[in-house]
Formats: C-alpha cells, sequence, structure tokens
C-alpha cells in the first residue's frame, strides 16, 4: 500500500507554486530566479522546499542539463490552470456595460419615476442594452430589500440619522412650488397670502409608515407649514402625484409639490406655477445603496450613471 504524504494547506507558501512554475519552464534554477526576481540561492531554497512538498526531487540533473521528473510533468497542466484561477480570483471584477445582462432592481417613489427615471433608462439603453431595469415600490421594507440584495438602489429623500449601514449621495437639492391652471384668476393679481388660502387646495397625501422610520415625505412640509396659516381649506386629498394635474388644471384647486415634478406638469398640461407666499423650506434628493455593493462595480457604474445626468438638475 503506497502512503499518502498528507500536506497541510496552512503551513504550504503559495508563493512556492510561482516559484514552481518557473523552474519547470526554464528547467534551470539561475533562469527560472531571474525570471521571477529571485537570486540563485533563493531559488535553490525553493527548490528543496517544493521537492519535500511533493516529495519527490521534481528536476534532476542529467547530462542535457536539469531534467523533469515524471512527477514534475504531470504538475505543468494543473498548476498552469491553478495559478491562473488564482490571478483571476484576485483581480478586480470588471464590468462590460455593452455584453452586461440582468436587472438592476431601483425602490423609486412616483415623484422618482416620473422625474428622474427617464434620463438614468435612456442611458442605460445606450450604454448597456443588455440590461433591464425593474422599479419597487418605495415602502416600508426598503431597507430590508437593500440590507438582503432583493433592491440595488433607492432614489428619494430619506429620514435617517447618520447611518448604519446605508451609503447616501445626494443628487440635487429640491424646493415646492405650487400650480394652478394657466387662466387661474390668482395669476392675475399679485399672491398674498390672504389670497393664497382663499382658494381651495389639493395635496398630495404620502403617509410615512411608523414601521420604517427611514422614509419621509417632503410633501409633509407643505402641510405642516401651510397648516399654520389656520384658513386653508384642503378641498381635495390625493394619494399619488400623477392624477394631480389633470384634475388641477380643470379646477380651481391650488396644488403644492416638488418644483421639478410641478415644471414636468406645466410643460404637458394647462398649468401654470405659482410662488407660495411663504417659505415651504428645500430638502436633498438622493440616491441610497448597502454598504456592501459599494465597491461593486456595476453598482458603481450605475451610480455614476445617474450623477452624470441627474447631480445638479
Amino acid at each position: 500500500m503506497i502512503a499518502m504524504h498528507k500536506i497541510n494547506l496552512l503551513t504550504l507558501d503559495f508563493n512556492l507554486l510561482v516559484v514552481l512554475s518557473a523552474l519547470l519552464e526554464e528547467r534551470n534554477v539561475t533562469n527560472a530566479g531571474e525570471k521571477i526576481g529571485l537570486s540563485q540561492s533563493a531559488t535553490s531554497h525553493a527548490l528543496g522546499r517544493l521537492r519535500q512538498v511533493f516529495n519527490d526531487p521534481l528536476l534532476v540533473r542529467s547530462p542535457k542539463g536539469m531534467v523533469l521528473t515524471p512527477r514534475a510533468l504531470e504538475l505543468v497542466e494543473p498548476l498552469q490552470k491553478i495559478l491562473l484561477n488564482i490571478e483571476q480570483l484576485v483581480q478586480p471584477t470588471v464590468f462590460e456595460p455593452k455584453t452586461a445582462q440582468g436587472t438592476i432592481h431601483v425602490a423609486a417613489s412616483d415623484y422618482s419615476v416620473v422625474v428622474v427615471l427617464p434620463k438614468i433608462l435612456k442611458l442605460v439603453c445606450d450604454n448597456a442594452p443588455h440590461l433591464n431595469l425593474e422599479c419597487h415600490h418605495w415602502g416600508s421594507d426598503i431597507l430590508d430589500n437593500l440590507r438582503n440584495g432583493g433592491i440595488d438602489l433607492g432614489l428619494g429623500v430619506l429620514n435617517l440619522p447618520q447611518p448604519s449601514e446605508l451609503k447616501f449621495q445626494t443628487l440635487f437639492v429640491e424646493d415646492l412650488v405650487s400650480v394652478v391652471r394657466s387662466d387661474h384668476p390668482i395669476t392675475q393679481t399679485d399672491v398674498t397670502i390672504e389670497s393664497y388660502v382663499a382658494w381651495p387646495h389639493a395635496s398630495i397625501t404620502i403617509p410615512n409608515s411608523p414601521a420604517s422610520p427611514i422614509m419621509h415625505s417632503p410633501i409633509k412640509h407643505v402641510d405642516n407649514a401651510l397648516s399654520d396659516l389656520g384658513k386653508r381649506r384642503v378641498m381635495l386629498k390625493l394619494p399619488h402625484f400623477l392624477a394631480a394635474p389633470v384634475i388641477v388644471a380643470q379646477s380651481d384647486l391650488i396644488l403644492t409639490l416638488p418644483r421639478r415634478i410641478a415644471m414636468l406638469f406645466a410643460n404637458y398640461t394647462n398649468l401654470a406655477l405659482l410662488e407660495p407666499p411663504i417659505e415651504l423650506g428645500k430638502y436633498d434628493y438622493m440616491q441610497f445603496w448597502h454598504e456592501r455593493c459599494d465597491y461593486d462595480p456595476q453598482h458603481i457604474w450605475l451610480r455614476d450613471l445617474i450623477v452624470s445626468q441627474i447631480q445638479g438638475l
């Protein structure tokens, strides 16, 4: 029975594999050392250690110089594969947008879908034609989905003290403005607090989930600020943005909402922008992701792509 020569991998110096590769190729201690930047004595010492590891002389002298033993000849091909695998293992992953496939999962509110997504989608189509985008509901499970990989990136406004495991990047600063139908009587005069609250208002009601302290609705700023006026009548409450411009364009209602989406509505419907007579504040619109994705090449590409088009919007 042949006795097995057991090797404890914890005691094996993997640099020896590089020396072995050079020795098997050069079949000369001096030349092998020069190839990998070792002295002749260091290479000779490494060969001695390799002979112990493999329990075989590996290279032996002959009238024509050093020759490989049968065991050494067996090692040539698997050693090349092992070194190639190690090299690929430690090399950084390269992301090639043109050939990348799969689906990018983004958590986004309807504001994000209307204001931000069109610019992102065009760039993804142009630069990564085989990647797909899937938008997820802006719900109380955003943080859990970021943790478990169900969502790659979030786009929106968060109320989160400095953090935890999330990474943030501010894309732009948003403020609030009102919209009315373009021939609304209030547009014909200077807007005062009295005239502003004299007309009926519409409001977007996006509740914050008590189960999700990270979520935050900038529309709450509107309600809080305007409620101090006391006399404002909120005639209509809507659960989302997209129905609002159609309704406001056909009524006397005043609707206050983020400026960028208001400008889009005004471009496509019979609406005019109206600066509120009181300061309603500003807020940061951000992209955010889990720290485990911070160095992932595809995530970096996506975040940089978004910044290139959206930051400073």
